[in-house]
């Protein structure tokens, strides 16, 4: 059983993103900007889960454009960008 939660974290400039298990007053950088990423969403399945997988199949959508398995958290398609809706 996995304890640490997993976060998705953002630069604010650039808009990279990562996605790493966070612990507290650790800065965390993006390794080719330098950016401070900041977490933004906690990721599926939330802690404390049997699934070490950032995403499980029951936490996927199906893109309605693009028709690629994006995760049910994502506030747009991480494939084509379509909002979700």
């Amino acid at each position: 059983m996995s304890d640490q939660q997993i976060y998705r974290l953002r630069a604010p400039v650039s808009g990279r993103e990562a996605i790493a298990p966070v612990q507290a007053g650790v800065v965390y950088r993006d390794g080719e900007t330098g950016e401070e990423l900041e977490p933004v969403a906690e990721v599926l399945p939330l802690s404390p889960s049997e699934s070490k997988l950032p995403r499980t199949p029951v936490n996927l959508r199906v893109c309605r454009r693009c028709e690629q398995l994006t995760g049910r958290d994502l506030a747009t398609c991480e494939f084509c960008g379509l909002p979700a809706g």
